[in-house]
């Protein structure tokens, strides 16, 4: 009989164990979801970096003159599952990215706090904006939280674990995929090396060797983006260089960096301080050398990227987008619980956790988007979601069309016009960047002469160098206008367009095809 009670009383806990896990996985499905389905039915368009992605990953490129090509891939390749983008698809994709990085914060919570207080920890570090409105965007910001976690993650089991050799190639792998992200993940990666040194961790010759595994592994899977890095002049680096222009006022840009990241943790410090307050105590926890080792192990994760960030602005006044940090607080729900909560009784403090994050993570949604894209719907207010890009390309669709027999395959534009044209248009043409090939490798002047182009700019921009002399070449100019909201808050939108025809004797468009 005290056998089978004990079985009981084991089978009870595993399902308890079981239950808590799939309520958290119930919260991150149900709220990848909701951000999908309120995506694809709510904007008419989406935000300008999500727009730029949508244009890069047009083709398959191991590289562009701003950033790293993994975000561009990834969007490639489910474009090309699903059939062709769309806003929706396009938050699915950055969502499931941040869904995946709370995954990985739960698995290294579990190493570091009882179940119960790691599914906390990742309840709490989900209300911290870079994962939640912040992450609508499909950027490098976003996609490069999945990668930074997992190396994150993988690093922590290998320290602790230096013989499972495994554990160093996922580290590298992970490594590798995050700097293929964003290449700010080099702060990351340098934090492990110099926690590494600080612990003295190289004496043991394990970790020499899961190091070495590491960093081939990390050379592997990056060497693409270095070939192609070589081979366009490091333009990443140069376009990084114009970005991090002395500002000078370092007092105030670091101020303004901190209020930044203030706003987008407001959420988690009031939810923090009130669970402080609702919550029960439990009895005294002892902290053993254990758990000091890995208060100091978050720390280190947790501060040293964030310190190496503001070096330039602290030495010559760079500016500092707060962006750019969006992957170095993913320790940070971990390291406040383990701080703050241990003496908490963790079912009754998980249940307050649950129940407050469901809360505010639903009033975050209807601010975005009651905000974002209701509001300026209802009263006319020019917005990058209510902006008519569907009527935006069916114009230029028809115009073109009007002039031309073959499919548009070439849009002459910048990333905002190019980009809306393309989401709306099937299939989907090649769009060259403000007509300069530096940008746009994936279409080059043989393409422009053999396929034909619609150029399309606003009336004020007609004149500039980079549009003048296509206009001057056209076959058929003509302009139109687009409301874009109403009045009195909504504006007139004026744009000019030119049709470049294929020149008689050029070769065969080679992107038609490609295009079907």
């Amino acid at each position: 009989m005290l056998k089978t009670a004990n079985s009981i009383s084991k089978a009870l806990t595993l399902l308890s164990f079981h239950r808590d896990e799939r309520q958290l996985f119930f919260f991150l499905g149900i709220y990848l979801i909701t951000w999908t389905l309120l995506a694809a039915f709510l904007p008419l368009s989406m935000d300008l970096d999500s727009i730029e992605q949508v244009i890069w990953s047009r083709t398959w490129q191991w590289g562009y003159y701003k950033h790293p090509p993994m975000p561009s891939l990834l969007l490639y390749i489910l474009n090309h599952l699903i059939g062709k983008p769309s806003i929706g698809l396009t938050v699915f994709a950055a969502q499931s990215g941040n869904v995946v990085a709370l995954i990985y914060v739960w698995l290294l919570a579990k190493r570091l706090l009882p179940r119960q207080l790691a599914i906390t920890a990742v309840l709490i570090t989900s209300l911290i904006a870079y994962h939640n409105f912040r992450a609508f965007a499909f950027n490098h910001n976003t996609v490069s939280l999945p990668f930074t976690a997992a190396a994150l993650y993988y690093f922590y089991c290998a320290i602790r674990q230096p013989e499972r050799l495994l554990m160093w190639l996922l580290v590298g792998v992970a490594g590798g995929l995050a700097m293929l992200t964003k290449y700010s993940a080099i702060l990351v990666l340098a934090s492990f090396v110099i926690y590494v040194l600080w612990e003295r961790l190289w004496k043991n010759p394990l970790v020499i060797r899961g190091l070495l595994v590491s960093i081939v592994a990390f050379t592997l899977v990056f060497s693409p983006n270095i070939v192609w890095l070589l081979d366009h002049d490091w333009l990443p680096f140069t376009y990084l260089d114009k970005q991090l222009t002395t500002s000078g006022g370092r007092l105030k840009l670091l101020g303004n960096f901190f209020a930044n990241q203030g706003i987008r943790w407001w959420y988690t410090l009031l939810a923090v301080w009130l669970l402080t307050r609702i919550s029960p105590h439990n009895v005294a926890v002892t902290i053993d050398e254990a758990n000091k080792d890995d208060r100091r192990f978050l720390l280190f994760m947790q501060f040293t990227p964030l310190f190496l960030a503001t070096l330039p602005l602290l030495i010559n006044g760079n500016s500092l987008n707060s962006n750019w940090v969006s992957a170095f607080f993913l320790p940070s729900g971990i390291l406040l619980v383990h701080y703050l909560f241990r003496q908490y009784d963790e079912a009754q403090l998980l249940k307050n956790t649950s129940r407050l994050v469901w809360g505010i993570q639903l009033v975050i949604l209807l601010i975005f988007f009651g905000g974002a894209v209701v509001y300026p719907s209802m009263t006319g207010r020019s917005a990058r979601t209510n902006y008519p890009s569907q009527q935006l390309a069916d114009t230029v669709s028809a115009i073109w069309h009007e002039h031309q027999q073959q499919p548009l395959t070439i849009v002459i534009a910048d990333n905002w016009l190019g980009g809306n044209v393309l989401l709306h248009t099937h299939p989907e043409p090649m769009v060259l960047i403000d007509n300069e090939d530096i940008t746009s490798p994936w279409v080059n002047r043989d393409d422009v002469a053999a396929c034909g182009a619609l150029v399309l700019t606003s009336i004020a921009d007609k004149a500039m160098p980079i549009y003048a002399d296509l206009f001057k070449q056209a076959s058929a100019t003509g302009a139109f206008t687009l409301n874009w909201g109403y009045a009195p808050h909504g504006k007139i939108m004026d744009y000019a367009w030119a049709i470049l025809s294929p020149e008689p004797n050029a070769v065969p468009c080679r992107l038609t095809a490609h295009a079907d």
